[in-house]
């Protein structure tokens, strides 16, 4: 019997050929576009959220509207009054109310009239604004946040973004209403993302990290190398540090200028590798949290080739940012404490790691090495930081191959991938024990949320649930293998699904549109 691909090479593989075939065109046709995206002129445009192209190319949405599902609404926190999509609480024509009208030597400041604006307001027109956080005037009069944009800092920026990995485009969404802004391609296969003042850092696995403007993700001209397989990138002030899988390495770049609050950065920023740490071969970092002075690093080990060197996690000291060293690893349970299936070995390759309730808790995958399927129950590692002890947490019958974990106030979110079946010609058949679980401060499972196709859902790729992010108390997780995204909201100690494949949820968001398989590489809330 033929065994099931090994999933990492399987995907790795896939999205390698979709992503040539992509960039693949014939000179002579002009502009070719990637999956998701349409030809507007001498332009790609995504026609189910971009406002200047809204369901058809030269729709463009009116003032103070954005484009969601192809058709234009007004933005977030305006109303529509007198067809004009206005914001009730400065608007001096629909001062509180529509058509409530200010005099016209007042202003209108948290929808009231009055003579003059609070210090510290800015004013535009005879309307008071907040320019740090007004959606229409966002930084300045007049700057409008389109797109699902969020007016943060005075920048207009997206709440979360997702990285699709065949289509090459970065998709921003703003939280709470959920909606998403068009694709825009960035890179060739995006793996993650990280927010660096007003830049957009998208780490690219053709070995590059790329910058692009925050407020509408274009691409700037700054492009620096990184080592093979990048898999993870961490901000930290003027740092950024970059897990590089192949080569086994931890690489730290530093901006060559300052980057105090509010500066901007209209060409890119300017950075150099200061130093590098190599943790051996075959030990294929995968995942790193911040803990105090400390980068801790898991060690993934290479199934391919020499398993022994994973199953650790590494603990790099900062106490010199620009010089960081490995100052001890840390050894996981092996053998039967992984409570392996019947007739299977398991190594624990871990996986996601954070920092909850002063521990730190590691998704192992606790995968069979000969299948590279899950050989025992999804299981959490939680350490002891300051003696290394190590226990373990079981994740109940609902999760396998548990690969990411964040905290969440008193709780502890963990993303299961489940086990994936595969047909001869390598067609993914089935995903298992996929979705979400959630323990509380005693580490029980009080909640586990399965992701599963309705019946009678109609067409539905298979989900598979990967990297997550947290705004709030809502979780928004990445499908693997169905480009979309899935919006969970924790109330109490339980998991609600808001954006899903229930039918008594609204969709799941279609972040990475794509024919057959679609990954959402990484999925990053932005500060």
């Amino acid at each position: 019997m033929k065994p099931s691909p090994p999933p990492g090479r399987h995907l790795a593989l896939l999205c390698s050929l979709l992503s040539c075939l992509l960039l693949t065109g014939c000179p002579d046709e002009g502009v070719v576009c990637s999956e998701g995206l349409s030809r507007c002129g001498d332009t790609c445009a995504d026609l189910t959220s971009e406002s200047a192209n809204c369901g058809a190319c030269g729709n463009a949405c009116g003032e103070g509207q954005l484009c969601a599902e192809g058709a234009c609404r007004c933005l977030t926190g305006t109303t529509a009054c007198d067809g004009a999509c206005v914001d009730t609480r400065s608007s001096p024509q629909h001062c509180g109310a529509c058509g409530t009208t200010c005099d016209s030597s007042e202003v209108c400041e948290q929808g009231t009239c009055q003579l003059n604006c609070t210090a510290g307001l800015l004013r535009c027109g005879n309307a008071c604004v907040d320019g740090d956080s007004s959606n229409l005037n966002c930084g300045a009069c007049g700057n409008v946040c389109g797109d699902a944009r969020t007016c943060r800092g005075g920048v207009c920026t997206y709440d979360i973004v997702a990285t699709c990995f065949n289509t090459g485009q970065v998709v921003g969404i703003q939280s709470g209403v959920d909606l998403k802004g068009p694709g825009t391609l960035v890179a060739s296969s995006p793996q993650s993302a990280a927010r660096m003042s007003d830049v957009l850092l998208v780490l690219d696995s053709t070995r590059k990290l790329i910058q692009a403007r925050l407020d509408d993700y274009g691409v700037l001209p700054p492009r620096h190398d990184t080592g093979r397989a990048p898999n993870q990138v961490l901000v930290e002030g003027p740092f950024i540090y970059i897990l590089n899988s192949t080569d086994n390495t931890l690489q730290v770049l530093r901006s060559t200028e300052p980057l105090p609050p509010g500066k901007r950065h209209p060409e890119g920023i300017s950075l150099q590798n200061v130093a590098s740490v190599s943790f051996g071969a075959n030990t294929n970092p995968f995942g790193m949290a911040r803990v105090g002075n400390e980068l801790w690093v898991t060690l993934y080990g290479n199934l391919v080739g020499d398993p022994s060197a994973g199953g650790r996690v590494a603990r790099v000291s900062l106490a010199s940012p620009s010089e960081p060293r490995v100052t001890s690893t840390i050894d996981l349970p092996t053998g039967a404490a992984l409570r392996p299936f019947p007739d299977n070995t398991t190594l624990s390759t871990p996986a996601g790691i954070t920092q909850h309730r002063g521990k730190v808790y590691v998704a192992l995958n606790n995968l069979n090495p000969a299948t590279y399927a899950p050989g025992g129950p999804g299981l959490l590692a939680r350490i002891e930081p300051a003696t290394g002890a190590v226990s373990l947490v079981g994740l109940g019958d609902d999760c396998l191959n548990p690969n990411a974990v964040a905290s969440v106030g008193e709780h502890l979110v963990v993303s299961c991938g489940g086990k994936s079946t595969y047909d001869a010609e390598f067609k993914l058949v089935s995903v298992e024990r996929t979705g979400l679980v959630m323990l509380d401060a005693q580490d029980t499972v009080v909640a586990s949320e399965p992701i599963a196709c309705s019946p009678g859902i109609g067409s539905c790729p298979i989900p598979a649930a990967g990297r997550f992010a947290v705004v709030g108390p809502r979780i928004y997780t990445g499908d693997t293998n169905g480009g979309r995204v899935f919006v969970h909201e924790i109330v109490g100690n339980t998991l609600v699904e808001r954006r899903g494949l229930k039918d008594t949820s609204e969709p799941a968001i279609a972040a990475c549109p794509a024919s057959g398989f679609s990954l959402v590489s990484d999925v990053v809330a932005l500060p």
